[in-house]
């Protein structure tokens, strides 16, 4: 009998100990890629979207969020990235609000480029957030931050909250949506290449270059 129990309590411990491994398994790889740390699993260096080549200027987008630490430390390469772009090319970041904390983000975000305030607000917000475990909650909380550093509480706050903003970012987030995109830091180069951030921050810009000048060099010859 006392045999039966131990063998009984054995198979119990392993199928619990399963349990346990299956669970850690499934939260580190939901956690894997909510911090952007996933990518597209192959050794591709980017995704061909099935689009024509556009024409006039190559828009190349950053989708982000002040909440993921690998987007900061992308941040950190993008000026020298930005002063290295040829002309006939557009850099743009975009803030992604697939969440109520970072809808808010995102709205603060495009309410501090309406008014030229976010190359001196971005990493403060990111050195708060990720370094003084700072949680903004609200607008105000957002407007108190930024007072003064390139815009006034007030009128942060009247931007932020309003329509135009929302519809800005609710049609972003719809763009980040259609895209096929799942994780931050994403770089899309004038909707029609996905770089993948598998090797690493450098050589996704390294990547995201050589496809700009490859487009400005069709359009050059078109």
């Amino acid at each position: 009998m006392v045999k039966r129990r131990d063998k009984v309590s054995r198979i119990r411990h392993a199928i619990l100990g399963a349990v346990g491994v299956l669970v850690t398994l499934v939260v580190g790889y939901g956690l894997y890629h909510a911090l952007g740390l996933g990518g597209f699993g192959n050794a591709e260096p980017y995704v061909e979207l099935d689009k024509p080549d556009g024409t006039g200027v190559v828009e190349v987008v950053t989708y982000f969020s002040f909440a993921c630490p690998n987007c900061r430390s992308l941040e950190r390469l993008m000026d020298d990235f930005e002063r290295r772009l040829p002309e006939g090319v557009a850099l743009r970041r975009v803030h992604v609000a697939y969440s109520e904390s970072a809808r808010l983000y995102a709205k603060a975000h495009r309410a501090l480029e309406r008014h030229g305030a976010a190359e001196k607000n971005s990493d403060r917000l990111f050195h708060a957030i990720h370094d003084r475990n700072r949680v903004f909650n609200t607008p105000g909380e957002l407007a108190d931050f930024v007072d003064g550093h390139g815009v006034d509480q007030d009128t942060f706050l009247r931007t932020m909250g309003s329509g135009r903003i929302g519809r800005e970012v609710a049609a972003a987030e719809r763009r980040f949506v259609a895209l096929g995109l799942t994780s931050v830091p994403a770089l899309v180069v004038d909707d029609k290449y996905i770089v993948s951030m598998d090797a690493g921050r450098k050589q996704a810009l390294d990547v995201t270059e050589e496809l700009v000048r490859d487009l400005l060099a069709k359009r050059a010859g078109g």
